[in-house]
């Protein structure tokens, strides 16, 4: 046995003043009387109880004493072996993924119906009222990554807030990363327990083997501990039952690839329950009905369909199943259209009727014609300029197709040129080209007639893409500024426009210039990162760029991100690219570019809740995107219990609520002191009755 404040033993001095006021004698007075016969009976009287008097003063002394000493011990506060060994520390899980969201008593006419995630923090709140003094516990909580809201204390303020902190996510279920975490701090403690409270819906193989592993050793307490995992205690409670399910999946829209003004539009339905469910699919744009799509699914199974021919230009999409049942998280899905941006094509030409009719037809294309002298008196901007048969005197940063330009005049130099034109080739004919090249993607050039070609020497920087023979006939050169693109050939002179592959490369190479090979969308999973590159962006964010050059000294560039539930949040623009990691919650996240000074006193990933008010023309002028995200998980949908679970908690035992020492020895030291107070106030009653 030890003592926390040892130095309050010296209070023991205190017994020698108890001691003196017994020892001390009162001394007799002397008073004459009438006669001695009655105070010699009661003499005699009290001769024959005097040592049964002087036995009830000493029994009062010895109680005094012991009081005395312990009070002594409770302010010194005793340690005592066996307690300190048997102190426990818990590590806390509390998983709070979708799933744990679901209702556990599906009633329709109670719609605010306890959750699986509020019975497992009431749980954790019984867990932490049962606590021994010396016990301390760690809490924990988890869904794809884990999250720790206090370090071990036993103070049960701090683990009852910690606990309440816990909010419900949208996000999937996955414990490895949390048990690894809790088995990792375990080994460093005498006595660690850990404690999971979830639904087991999702469970990994080598989570599971952990599992089964601790259990096992645990359960074979005569054999002798070899392995350090074999000293920590696993209590797995599972939190709910198996329940009926209908999900969305899947949920994601991207730009057709036949036509340009359409979307296509993915949409899964999965009835994760053992009985046939009649449900239908609710589409909504901007919050306007538009399409419902009745479903009958068998048990487990799986619908997809596909939605095409939109007619609307750009916007939220939202699909809802109009169902009932415990998990309305995945009864919501979320999509966004994105919106139909033209690009800026300029063609520099005197009269070339093929290019005018490939560049008009595409949709996609805001075609813009100029004659080589209109184009040297006022240059045009846009974002691709194709020039026929003609070379600028000057040239800006941007994307820029040549096709056949004249080779310059003998002793005349030109000043945009980064190649040498040399001599006419005779009989060209493509020989060979780079099939994988975006340009020349799904292209074939075999026997394509040319009347007319020349040599050209590409700069060093160049990609060769086509040769005839030896010769380069098309080239590209990137540089950080600027994309060119270089067809040593007439096509006037040439049976290629009359081909498909003409209007396939002239296409492609709108695409390369843009960075548009595959279909953007705008669609997350909840708890990804988001990921937004500022400079990346086409022609909306180029007026953006522009705009940053007036900005002072002190501002910073701030992307607004406008969540569910009326949250949003300050994210600052860093290397022209952002990092948002509070994809908690399924819905639409608006991120808006603004131009504003950083706060120096707050942080600014901190959520700000505060409503600013801006005018319509503040509005129209910022630069919005809108990211769906989603749950879409076909696993999360089903929520029942993991294969292999269900017999390791009959055989984990749930966490008791604490032996006779729950309290510090102290405390009994104080009540046993408060009842020998008492027994001796009583002996001193009965000496003054006496």
């Amino acid at each position: 046995m030890n003592f926390l404040t040892p130095t309050s033993l010296f209070l023991f001095g205190l017994a020698i003043p108890i001691i003196a006021l017994y020892i001390l004698k009162l001394r007799r007075r002397r008073e004459p009387v009438s006669t001695l016969m009655f105070w010699e009976q009661l003499f005699k009287e009290r001769q024959t109880t005097s040592l049964f008097q002087r036995l009830k003063h000493l029994l009062s002394l010895l109680l005094q004493l012991l009081f005395l000493a312990l009070l002594v011990f409770a302010v010194a506060r005793p340690q005592f072996a066996f307690i300190t060994k048997s102190a426990r520390q818990l590590i806390l899980i509390i998983d709070h993924s979708a799933s744990m969201n679901a209702v556990l008593n599906l009633n329709p006419d109670n719609p605010s119906s306890e959750s699986r995630l509020d019975s497992a923090k009431q749980q954790a709140l019984e867990m932490v009222k049962g606590l021994r003094f010396m016990d301390e516990m760690s809490v924990i909580s988890c869904n794809t990554r884990p999250v720790i809201h206090t370090p071990f204390t036993n103070h049960q303020k701090t683990l009852r807030e910690a606990i309440e902190s816990i909010k419900p996510t949208d996000v999937k279920t996955d414990l490895k990363s949390a048990v690894d975490l809790a088995f990792d701090v375990a080994q460093t403690k005498p006595n660690p327990e850990i404690v999971i409270l979830s639904d087991f819906q999702s469970v990994s193989e080598e989570t599971l083997e952990k599992f089964q592993k601790s259990i096992q050793q645990n359960a074979a307490e005569e054999e002798e501990i070899q392995d350090q995992i074999e000293k920590i205690k696993l209590h797995l409670i599972r939190v709910g039952e198996d329940t009926d399910n209908v999900g969305i999946t899947q949920f994601r829209v991207r730009k057709s690839i036949v036509n340009a003004f359409d979307y296509e539009t993915l949409l899964t339905v999965v009835n994760a329950s053992n009985k046939e469910k009649k449900c239908s699919v609710e589409l909504y744009f901007n919050e306007s009905l538009f399409d419902v799509r009745p479903y009958t699914l068998a048990p487990g199974e799986k619908k997809s369909e596909i939605f095409s021919n939109f007619t609307f230009e750009g916007g939220e999409l939202k699909a809802v199943l109009d169902i009932t049942d415990a998990l309305p998280t995945d009864n919501v899905a979320y999509a966004t259209l994105p919106k139909r941006e033209l690009i800026s094509v300029l063609l520099v030409t005197n009269e070339n009727p093929f290019l005018q009719k490939v560049l008009s037809v595409d949709e996609k294309l805001n075609l813009s014609i100029m004659t080589p002298a209109e184009y040297e008196s006022g240059a045009k901007d846009a974002q691709v300029v194709v020039f026929d048969r003609f070379s600028p005197t000057t040239l800006g940063d941007g994307n820029y197709m040549f096709i056949y330009p004249p080779k310059a005049n003998e002793g005349e130099t030109n000043p945009v040129a980064t190649w040498n034109i040399g001599e006419a080739l005779e009989t060209p004919i493509i020989t060979d080209w780079e099939r994988t090249h975006p340009i020349l993607r799904h292209v074939h050039l075999e026997n394509v007639l040319i009347g007319e070609a020349y040599e050209v020497t590409p700069p060093s920087t160049a990609q060769i893409l086509a040769r005839s023979f030896e010769s380069p006939v098309l080239f590209v050169d990137v540089t950080p500024k600027r994309k060119i693109v270089f067809a040593a050939i007439n096509i006037l002179e040439s049976d290629l426009p009359l081909r498909i592959a003409f209007p396939v490369i002239i296409a492609n190479t709108i695409q390369w210039f843009q960075q548009s090979e595959g279909i953007q969308e705008y669609h997350l999973h909840t708890g990804e990162v988001l990921r937004y590159k500022v400079d990346s962006q086409t022609n909306s964010d180029a007026q953006i760029n522009r705009e940053e050059d007036t900005l002072s000294e002190n501002s910073q560039k701030i992307l607004k991100v406008n969540g569910p539930g009326e949250k949003s949040w300050d994210v600052p623009v860093e290397n022209d690219e952002i990092l948002f990691d509070q994809t908690l919650h399924a819905g639409f996240y608006e991120l808006t570019f603004s131009d504003k000074p950083a706060a120096d006193n707050e942080d600014e990933t901190t959520i700000n809740n505060e409503n600013e008010s801006t005018n319509d023309n503040e509005e129209a002028d910022e630069q919005k995107q809108v990211w769906a995200v989603n749950l879409a998980s076909e696993t999360e949908s089903n929520i029942g219990i993991a294969e292999g679970i269900e017999d390791l908690l009959a055989e984990s035992d749930v966490l008791g609520s604490g032996s006779f020492f729950r309290y510090p020895p102290w405390i009994y030291l104080v009540f046993l002191a408060v009842i020998l107070s008492v027994v001796e106030w009583f002996l001193y009653q009965r000496r003054k009755i006496d």
